[in-house]
């Protein structure tokens, strides 16, 4: 704040502030980086949209599956697993 504070000085007086009357380029500075800092500070406090929690927890978990890696099948013959099966001729119809 302190540092801010010395720049806005250094603005409005001019790097020796031994004359009281600042130069009129400083005040027209002074003004325009005061509104733009306040433009800031006004566009960050304007209310935003409401955005549906469904569509960010959805975002969330698709960015959260993108960086997990692929486990790998560590036994694919477990029991309880099928077995995968290359695919192949059709079987013969029964008779």
């Amino acid at each position: 704040m302190t540092l801010l504070i010395t720049v806005f000085e250094l603005l409005l007086l001019g790097p020796f502030p031994t004359e009281l009357v600042p130069p009129p380029g400083s005040l027209a500075l002074l003004a325009a980086v005061g509104a733009a800092l306040a433009l800031y500070v006004l566009h960050g406090l304007r209310p935003r949209p409401v955005r549906d929690a469904a569509t960010t927890a959805a975002r969330a978990m698709r960015r959260r599956s993108d960086r997990l890696p692929v486990p790998t099948l560590r036994d694919p013959d477990a029991a309880g697993r099928p077995r995968p099966r290359a695919p192949g001729a059709a079987a013969p119809a029964a008779r």
